[in-house]
């Protein structure tokens, strides 16, 4: 029973994580019809930046939030200085494009910061781990769904109760009818951004906290974070988020009870097992959750 509460709540941990991944793949896809192969880059950028900043004394809480909102402004002005230029081309064209600023960006944080592992700083012990039902579990991980809970309420009441709310899910419905309401679609553009790489700067902060450990390959995780995109459909934020937390757990209790009974083939099976999950939803239920 211990060992099952403690592979719930590590993969928790990790759900929270794809599933603020995931969250800014579709409020980008929803706003532009955007896929955003950039998004890793803006998680390491974020994580890299958390540890900069508290390195140079700036107080853990003030370099959480200065991360967070420098990574997200980063978002904006990729999409308003690239993106937009390329409004009514053929979608291909900007797939690649995210392509080409992810490896820009993953440049210049190799340029930055090196390619050498860093720890991520903590406001409390990084081993501290707390009982519960007889197991001891980690306070990083407790935090980091803490912190994704937090998130998505923002998000939730961003979404539902304020005028940038509104016009987002305006013209996530119909951008021409968006327009022709005076609904400046350009300006939601960049805040879809915004929020979808702040998303992915505190998924990177979160991440990389014990006992993990920043290094400029942290960005991968993305692509990991992918099948919950897929799993909960590409249209449904909630979908995303559900199935980011279902595909962090079924993750942690397949390398807990499967990769031991698969022999050679079971080393590292956990961390394909959520494209599974995913070939089966595409093959069964190819539009999602909530798709």
């Amino acid at each position: 029973m211990s060992t099952l509460l403690q592979l719930v709540a590590s993969g928790l941990a990790l759900g929270s994580v794809y599933a603020l991944v995931a969250l800014g793949f579709v409020v980008i896809y929803r706003a532009s019809q955007v896929f955003n192969f950039a998004q890793g880059e803006f998680l390491a950028f974020g994580a890299f930046s958390m540890v900069a900043l508290h390195g140079a004394g700036v107080p853990w809480g003030l370099a959480l939030a200065a991360s967070v909102v420098a990574t997200g402004l980063m978002g904006a002005a990729v999409e308003r200085v690239v993106l937009r230029r390329l409004v009514g081309r053929p979608v291909f064209v900007t797939i690649i494009l995210t392509i080409f600023i992810g490896a820009l960006l993953r440049a210049g944080i190799h340029i930055a910061w090196g390619a050498e592992t860093r720890g991520m700083p903590t406001p409390w012990d990084p081993t501290l781990t707390v009982g519960l039902l007889g197991s001891r579990l980690l306070v990083n991980s407790l935090a980091t769904v803490a912190a994704c809970g937090v998130a998505l309420l923002l998000f939730y009441l961003l979404i539902r109760h304020t005028k940038l709310g509104v016009a987002m899910r305006a013209t996530a419905s119909d951008q021409e009818v968006a327009l022709t309401q005076g609904i400046p679609v350009g300006r939601v553009f960049a805040s879809t951004w915004f929020l979808a790489a702040a998303f992915a700067a505190l998924a990177g902060i979160c991440l990389a906290m014990f006992p993990r450990q920043v290094s400029p390959n942290l960005g991968f995780i993305a692509l990991r974070a992918f099948p919950a995109v897929i799993v909960g459909g590409l249209d449904s934020a909630w979908g995303a988020v559900l199935a980011g937390l279902m595909l962090g757990v079924l993750e942690m209790l397949c390398e807990g009870y499967v990769n031991e009974h698969l022999g050679q083939f079971g080393q590292g099976f956990h961390a394909v097992f959520p494209y599974v999950v995913m070939v089966l939803f595409l093959v069964v239920r190819p539009y999602g959750l909530f798709g």
